[in-house]
């Protein structure tokens, strides 16, 4: 059964046997790994908006929309050669109890192998790329970002392999000390400097190739290393890999392909412009994201109810907290948008309402993932991607053409939608859950958030009154 500690919090996990006897430390991690997580979240968005404010002024909004389409173009080749590796490993150590040293060995060669493949393979077919999808960036510009591939898909797997170990606190560091130095190199390269575009790119591939080598100085002090492959593993890990593969692929051209779309129908500056909206209220989506993230791991190893109760009630806070700020970013969005990145950039507002809409509703899509995830059913969530991706590029081919990039936020905002609605039907159906305990926020969902907000206060004020005493 679940649990809840003295103020309400997320309830804890079971053990395998049906009981909790650590309940109350497990449920104050579970609250602190994605309160943990998510403040460091919190920085490195405090960070990557000075990031954008740094390439958005110096670039202008023509070269800022080629320096979006080749920082994306990395991405999404990443995610197309990831084959559900990443969801793998944590299924492995985490539901099959495998020695991490041994998922660690498969993770570094496929990375290696299927890295330096896509980026081959990206290389060959530049001219393609270039006149559709990348429409507008140099062949400089692709073929310097090109090296970053499989470095990306080395840190995708052992993030994996870190949040299987429940070792957040080395996760939380890297990330903000990894958006830390980037900043610094922006502002140095193309501020003190002024290097311009080609500055920008650089920086942005050198700086995972720094932080890798130190996550992977890292890990090789927690075990053993090698680069030699379990063949028997590996051969159970694929099954699994490729039916998440195909939901992770789905999910990531649901985000992306309006993006590739503005591109092939609209220009660099309007790129720019959607790029920015986009991001802005994809911070949002860092929500559900982090919570996702830490409760993965748990998710995998409890009983169905128990995993199904957890997963409703991390949906309804996540929809609470970025319905919250949806509808401030819609009001305030358009005024920010013109403070932070300067006049050129107010064409970015017009998209921002429907994207903000959008994403409250994908949040919802990603916090139900996990939970057919951790039970092999990724199937589910592959369906409702596939059909919501198939909307999504069939509403933003008949709108951005019409709309331009008011069209294509509106053809996302419907699609994303689509996907939410498709997921929670297979949820509800399977959880037996009412659809209200999945979405809207109870009593006690409002009572966790207070507590949190009261402890916060409460640090915040002892913090104060010993500052005051060592001054005095």
């Amino acid at each position: 059964m679940l649990r809840k500690d003295s103020v309400g919090a997320v309830p804890a996990e079971v053990d395998g046997e049906g009981a909790a006897p650590t309940a109350e430390p497990r449920d104050r991690s579970l609250t602190r790994d994605v309160f943990g997580t998510y403040g460091t979240r919190l920085l490195t968005i405090a960070l990557s908006l000075f990031t954008g404010i740094i390439t958005a002024r110096m670039l202008g909004p023509h070269n800022r929309g080629v320096f979006a389409l080749v920082y994306q173009f990395a991405a999404t080749v990443v995610t197309f050669a990831k084959f559900g590796l990443a969801q793998s490993s944590v299924y492995s150590i985490r539901r099959e109890r495998v020695p991490p040293e041994k998922v660690a060995a498969n993770a570094l060669f496929v990375s290696l192998v299927l890295g330096v493949l896509f980026a081959v393979l990206a290389l060959i077919f530049r001219e393609q790329l270039l006149t559709t999808m990348l429409r507008g960036v140099p062949q400089w510009a692709l073929l310097i970002s090109l090296p970053v591939i499989p470095i990306l898909l080395f840190e995708s797997y052992f993030y994996a392999i870190i949040q299987a170990l429940g070792k957040f606190s080395l996760y939380n560091r890297r990330m903000l000390i990894g958006t830390a130095i980037l900043v610094l190199g922006l502002f140095v390269f193309m501020v003190v400097i002024r290097g311009g575009l080609e500055a920008a790119i650089l920086v942005v591939v050198c700086n995972p190739v720094m932080m890798d080598a130190w996550l992977l100085v890292t890990i090789s002090r927690m075990f053993k290393l090698s680069i030699r492959p379990d063949i028997p593993l590996l051969k159970r890990q694929i099954p699994f890999g490729l039916k998440s593969h195909v939901q992770v692929l789905a999910q990531h051209m649901h985000l992306r392909a309006d993006l590739y779309l503005v591109a092939y129908f609209l220009n660099p500056s309007e790129v720019a412009f959607y790029n920015l909206a986009v991001r802005l209220a994809e911070f949002m989506l860092d929500i559900p994201r982090t919570v996702s993230m830490v409760l993965y791991p748990r998710l995998a190893s409890l009983d169905d109810a128990a995993m199904q109760r957890l997963t409703a009630q991390a949906c309804r806070r996540t929809v609470l907290l970025t319905a919250t700020g949806g509808t401030l970013l819609s009001l305030v969005g358009p005024t920010l948008i013109v403070l932070w990145y300067g006049q050129a950039y107010a064409p970015a507002a017009r998209p921002l309402p429907f994207i903000s809409a959008g994403i409250v509703m994908l949040s919802i899509f990603v916090s139900l993932t996990q939970s057919f995830t951790s039970r092999n059913k990724q199937q589910i969530n592959i369906t409702a991607g596939f059909i919501a991706l198939v909307g999504n590029v069939v509403l933003n081919l008949y709108l951005i053409p019409r709309m331009g990039i008011v069209g294509a936020a509106l053809a996302s905002m419907l699609s994303y939608s689509a996907a939410s609605a498709l997921l929670l039907y297979f949820f509800v159906r399977q959880s037996k859950l009412a659809l209200w305990q999945v979405l809207l926020p109870n009593a006690e969902d409002f009572r966790y958030f207070w507590s949190i907000a009261t402890r916060v206060a409460q640090r915040g004020q002892t913090w104060v009154e010993r500052r005051i005493k060592t001054n005095k």
